[in-house]
């Protein structure tokens, strides 16, 4: 027999049946704005046991509320927010502590019901940050953090991201250095304001701190001001050469004369030199996360595997944020996205990091040609899945299952959208050029199709329908056949016939 001791645990007894109740009832995002702004306080001194602390404030108004934690993130084009990460939940108002629910079928949506007497709800929870590699990536070091704010923060269900305001502050690591594309607004000691800005912008915006830490300018003068903000395991590694940064620097120069416009009004590469703080290459749309190894710089000839990893998440600034396919734009993080054109977004995206590394001189010419032909090779011999799952479904891939390892890989299929993505591409470029004897290119369609408005941030979303007309206006041909043959036939062999890119930029009319 249950014995009820209080009239608080009937209250929370009825409170909990009437959320179960409406527990599916999660309000559909609208595009109107949000009353007030949400202030989100994050601790990230706790290196010894790697929590990141959370103080957050939402302006509400009495009844039933829903608070929902990121789920589908953009640049992972999947479910892929950690809510098993996140500790400690406890919800007050005006000093009073509220229970709440999660929901039984959207594990990302918690419940509550806000009292008549409140205007704000009080949180305060944890992101317990992995400790080893089997939990998830390594986000906090001895000498490296990684912040991702779609991992601290809960938000008012019913509501497109755009439009509801937060102003987000840090508590860093005694002495630490920083780099994030958010506006500072001021610092003081350790504890860092940063400008309002939108949900969107604000989960855009990732930041890494580091106890060793270097900024170097890759467009001096420039008025889009472009940063590479360094953080290692070991200060000896943060030195750069002359050479290397004249070479990183011709790589923004190629990028602004493929496109014809800066697609941001400031650019932050957030770079981290290590080997325990987890990989990733990871882009947003005035910044990217990247890890290399220590060595980058300081070994240079030994690095050149992955040199293109920067030329790739600068690219995605252009093609996948300004330029975004419209079914992967959502209104919010927690509404599905669908993936059927990361053919463009993530393998012509591939095909110009590659380009764009050798153009900048980070790669030789000739080991971008050796790239190209380990890619061919490997469609060409091994991917005998290819009779059965086509291009096309491998845009499912981070739905169904991400990167996780598989057991048959060349028959399964993974991610292929990436490399096979670079041999569509290819094919197309080399078309363009033997259809108008060398007079257009695939730089053509770039300009074109992603080079829309200089200094701007905003999100301009296209169809397939978009991609085609974009190249019959470069070159008439029928596009749609020639791109849906790729993508839905069964090979045996992924188009090769062609020839290779000309790495060398050619003016574009």
């Amino acid at each position: 027999m249950l014995h009820l001791k209080s009239l608080s645990t009937v209250a929370l007894l009825c409170l909990y049946c009437a959320t179960t109740i409406n527990a599916a009832e999660i309000p559909a995002p609208q595009d109107i704005r949000y009353p007030g702004t949400l202030t989100l306080s994050v601790d990230l001194t706790d290196l010894d046991r790697r929590l990141f602390m959370v103080r957050e404030s939402v302006p509400v108004k009495p009844g039933p509320l829903t608070l929902l934690y990121p789920q589908w993130l953009p640049g992972t084009h999947g479910p892929n927010g950690p809510v098993n990460l996140l500790a400690g939940l406890i919800i007050t108002a005006r000093g009073r502590r509220l229970p709440w629910l999660r929901d039984p079928v959207n594990m990302y949506a918690f419940h509550i019901d806000v009292p008549a007497d409140a205007d704000r709800v009080e949180l305060e929870f944890q992101f317990a940050s992995p400790q080893t590699a089997e939990q998830g990536r390594i986000v906090a070091t001895p000498e490296i953090l990684g912040l991702q704010w779609n991992t601290v923060v809960l938000y008012p269900a019913g509501y497109y991201t755009s439009r509801i305001s937060v102003k987000a502050d840090v508590k860093l690591p005694a002495g630490w250095q920083f780099g994030t594309a958010l506006d500072v607004v001021s610092r003081s000691a350790d504890h860092v304001e940063f400008a309002p800005t939108s949900l969107d912008t604000l989960v855009d915006s990732p930041l890494f701190a580091g106890r060793h830490y270097k900024r170097v300018d890759l467009d001096p003068a420039a008025d889009v001001p472009v940063y590479v903000n360094i953080v290692a395991d070991n200060p000896s590694k943060l030195e750069i050469k002359p050479e290397q940064l004249a070479a990183y620097r011709k790589l923004m120069k190629e990028a602004y004369a493929l496109y014809g416009t800066r697609s941001f009004d400031r650019y932050d590469f957030l770079l981290a030199l290590t080997e325990n703080f987890s990989g990733i290459g990871l882009e947003h749309h005035r910044s990217s996360e990247n890890v290399h190894r220590p060595g980058h710089f300081t070994e240079w000839d030994k690095n050149a595997p992955g040199r293109d990893l920067l030329a790739h998440e600068l690219t995605h600034s252009w093609n996948g944020k300004h330029r975004r396919p419209a079914d992967l734009w959502t209104a919010n993080f927690n509404v599905p996205m669908q993936d059927s054109l990361l053919w463009v977004y993530e393998g012509q995206t591939q095909y110009w990091g590659i380009v764009l590394t050798a153009r900048s001189a980070l790669w030789p010419q000739q080991v971008a040609q050796e790239v190209l032909a380990n890619i061919a090779a490997a469609y060409e011999r091994n991917r005998p899945g290819r009779v059965w799952r086509n291009l096309q479904d491998t845009t499912n891939q981070p739905i169904l299952g991400g990167r996780r390892a598989l057991p048959f890989p060349s028959w399964q299929r993974t991610v292929d959208y990436y490399n096979e993505g670079v041999l569509l591409w290819l094919d197309v470029d080399t078309k363009l050029r033997e259809l108008t004897g060398n007079r257009r290119s695939l730089d053509d369609f770039a300009r074109a199709f992603f080079g829309t408005k200089d200094k701007s941030y905003e999100v301009v979303t296209y169809t397939f329908d978009d991609v085609v007309a974009t190249l019959n206006a470069v070159s008439p041909h029928d596009w749609k056949a020639f791109l849906r043959e790729r993508l839905d036939g069964h090979g045996p062999a992924a188009p090769l016939a062609r020839n290779s890119p000309r790495f060398k930029r050619r003016s574009t009319r």
